[in-house]
This record gives structure tokens, sequence and C-alpha cells, in this order.
């Protein structure tokens, strides 16, 4: 038996290694969902890999790659609240990133 994963342990922390990220993400996905906060509002993290990149944790490196801990991660599908999920390419035809994610 295990027991219920409340939201605030699914927050994402950029400080942690990539890899360690990318397997949060994948674990959590579709539900209860790896979150993090893009101006305010809360953003669901459905798919991802890691990446080559490296920056301060939380930095947006280009595209949708975001640098952690140790390496990176490309998200590559996401779902902001109250809307469908989508691809990372989908959602950046309509949105910019800040330069980092909380």
């Amino acid at each position: 038996y295990a027991q219920k994963i409340d939201k605030s342990e699914a927050r994402i922390d950029w400080t942690r290694p990539a890899l360690e990220v990318d397997r949060q993400i994948r674990a959590l996905s579709p539900f209860p969902g790896a979150w993090c906060e893009l101006a305010g509002q809360r953003m669901k993290l459905l798919a991802s890999q890691t990446g080559q990149g490296s920056g301060a944790p939380g930095q947006v490196l280009g595209g949708f790659e975001v640098a952690c801990g140790q390496g990176s991660v490309i998200i590559t599908r996401l779902q902001l609240a109250g809307k469908t999920a989508q691809t990372a390419a989908e959602f950046l035809q309509g949105h910019a990133l800040p330069e980092e994610l909380i």
C-alpha cells in the first residue's frame, strides 16, 4: 500500500539532477502530474527527456529546455491549468517563456 501523492510533492525542484526531474515528470504523468509555475499559473509537465544544456537551476536555455542542478530537461508535452494537453512546440507558438521557471 502506498500513500496518496500530495500535490505539493509533485512540484518540480529544479535544483535536483536532470535525471531525477525527468523521472519525476514521467512517473507522475498524467495524474497527479509534476508541475511548476509559469507567470503565476500552474503548468503540468506531462513528458520530457534529458538534455545536454547547463545553467542556473530553473533557467530556460532555449526552446523548452530547462536547466537543472546537473544537466537539463527538455519538456515535450505539457498542460496549463484549465486547458487541454499540448506539445511544447504548440505551446511555444502562442506563448513566450520567461527567463526562469519557478
